[in-house]
């Protein structure tokens, strides 16, 4: 044997513009350097093309969307850059350096989801985990197969490559829907508009559910609202009234907000429905909040619902409430000889606009609530990513 020829990718933990690397090899669990070889092997990231967005992160299966990467290192020659979505051939329109666009050609059948972007000479572009997906809509008959979308109490098989695409205001209930693929939920551009999404289980088994990422959260409003009682059928391990996760990837991301719980400014007696907090907020009408009790019983905690902010004093604003409240709640700093303690009630701001709960009408009655559920081997197997997000009538 004279020639040896390895093709794969080595993980390194160096955030050094270049790194060179010697060539090795494993023979008999004995690891060897090739001594012989002529010059190490160099990688230099500023001579490496990078993706940093793309817009739009989706497109049809039927094709014709125009697709900009942006990024760096890219041939301003359209011709010298080419681009592969799961398999199938991006022509490329227009190219700069740090900009390049295609238009998506048609994709049929089931592929998983793919993405290569070559320049001529410099090699393939670091994608940093973007990924560009075909989806199929639901709206879409194609979808179904030339028949209508699925009716109350029907289930949702999503197959592996299969990339659905929920853009509709709302569903029948579902029974069960089993996702091997991709479900995706995407805001849309008015921040008010309210989706809901019923369901008795959605069971995601090797595949991923998206209702927002960290980098693009789901900026207008989803209610995801999960049915069924304990004598219900349910998935053995799992349950019912769930979203089970087995070795998925799950992210349910809305916008963060500033702050989530903050302090009074001054002591609200019984019959009140103002307060003054102590610092600027984001918090707007109609959102729920709540305010922590301040006396010996934990109970006498208080919701209420925003109806005015007086936003005159921008650090102490005054919130109008719906109704007044029941009890005291302090806020004040005392005097104890030379200490001083500041005693104040917190009040935690508990609506968000991407909102998983148990269906309100038997979940408190019942002491049964909706539940997300995580099972993997404790590895990377399963990725579970959520953040500013409402859950209500849970576990």
């Amino acid at each position: 044997m004279n020639e040896i020829k390895f093709t794969g990718v080595e993980t390194i933990d160096n955030d050094s513009p270049s790194f060179g690397c010697e060539a090795k090899i494993m023979f008999q669990g004995t690891e060897k350097v090739l001594t012989e070889f002529s010059g190490e092997v160099t990688y230099k990231g500023n001579i490496t093309p990078k993706l940093v967005a793309m817009s739009p992160r989706f497109g049809t299966v039927t094709g014709g969307t125009d697709v900009t990467f942006s990024g760096s290192g890219f041939s301003s020659v359209p011709e010298e850059n080419s681009i592969t979505i799961d398999g199938i051939d991006c022509p490329v329109s227009a190219a700069a350096e740090d900009a390049i666009t295609c238009t998506t050609g048609k994709r049929p059948g089931l592929r998983i989801s793919t993405l290569v972007i070559k320049v001529a000479n410099k090699g393939n572009a670091a994608l940093q985990q973007k990924l560009f997906r075909y989806v199929s809509m639901w709206n879409d008959d194609t979808t179904w197969g030339g028949e209508f979308a699925p009716m109350e109490m029907e289930s949702v098989y999503v197959p592996t490559g299969l990339n659905l695409f929920v853009n509709v205001d709302s569903t029948p209930m579902l029974n069960t829907l089993i996702v091997e693929g991709s479900l995706i939920f995407a805001p849309e551009l008015d921040p008010t508009h309210q989706r809901t999404f019923d369901a008795h289980i959605i069971f995601v088994r090797n595949g991923k559910m998206e209702v927002g990422t960290e980098e693009f959260p789901y900026t207008s409003k989803i209610t995801i609202t999960m049915h069924s009682d304990l004598l219900d059928p349910y998935l053995p391990i799992y349950g019912n009234k769930v979203i089970g996760c087995r070795y998925c990837e799950l992210d349910m991301h809305g916008p963060e907000r500033i702050p989530t719980w903050t302090f009074m400014e001054e002591t609200a007696e019984v019959g009140a429905n103002q307060i003054t907090l102590r610092q600027e907020v984001d918090w707007v009408v109609g959102e729920l909040i709540g305010v922590a009790s301040t006396d010996f019983n934990g109970r006498h905690a208080e919701k209420r619902t925003i109806m005015a902010i007086d936003k005159t004093i921008p650090d102490k604003p005054v919130i109008t409430m719906d109704k007044p409240f029941e009890y005291k709640h302090f806020a004040a700093t005392e005097a104890y000889g030379d200490d001083t303690i500041d005693m104040r009630a917190e009040v935690g701001l508990l609506s968000r606009n991407v909102k998983f709960q148990g269906d309100p009408e038997s979940s408190p009655i019942n002491q049964y609530g909706a539940t997300i559920f995580l099972h993997s081997l404790g590895d990377d197997s399963l990725v579970a990513r959520l953040g500013f997000i409402e859950m209500t009538n849970v576990g």
